[in-house]
């Protein structure tokens, strides 16, 4: 019974609209109770300042005055899902394998590691530069009919499209 109920919450895919009724509940959820939006992107600064707190970084000083708040723990709870999830659908704990990526580019661990490192460089960078990240933005402000996030999350689109299909045609061997 507890292993079908663990199967079915970490292992097993959710419906679309299980998993949508879940994040669009932490929007209001968030704000009755901490009066913020839901976005990944702080978590991770707050999670920086928390590591990097003895060097004297006055932007992560002054654009995460509170290191230690919720989204440290949604940061948390992230890792650990997918911790969980890959314990119980019995993967291993540390893989390189990366789906059709690894299977089509053949790529070393250590070069794939960086490709994916300059990635999430770059998401951060980009995250800064919007003013949010794509779950910020998709989520909390598209509810709350924020015009910029209407355009940032069209543009998180495009960018992701165009950037899927560049990565394909020069690295997969193109293709449809």
């Amino acid at each position: 019974m507890i292993k079908t109920i663990l199967n079915s919450i970490f292992v097993e895919p959710w419906p679309f609209w299980a998993g949508g009724i879940v994040i669009g509940l932490l929007v209001p959820l968030l704000y009755y109770f901490y009066n913020t939006a839901l976005g990944v992107s702080t978590g991770y600064g707050n999670l920086a300042k928390i590591i990097f707190r003895p060097r004297n970084l006055g932007w992560i000083k002054s654009q995460f005055p509170d290191s230690w708040n919720w989204r440290v723990y949604f940061i948390a709870g992230i890792i650990l899902g997918g911790f969980l999830s890959a314990r119980f659908s019995g993967r291993p704990v540390l893989t390189t394998e990366m789906g059709q990526f690894t299977t089509l580019v053949g790529w070393p661990a250590l070069l794939s590691a960086l490709y994916f490192f300059a990635g999430g460089i770059l998401l951060g960078l980009g995250a800064r530069i919007a003013g949010g990240c794509t779950s910020g933005h998709s989520i909390h402000g598209i509810a709350n009919l924020h015009l910029s996030s209407i355009l940032a999350t069209v543009f998180f689109l495009i960018g992701g499209w165009v950037s899927a299909n560049i990565i394909r045609i020069l690295l997969m061997g193109g293709g449809g």
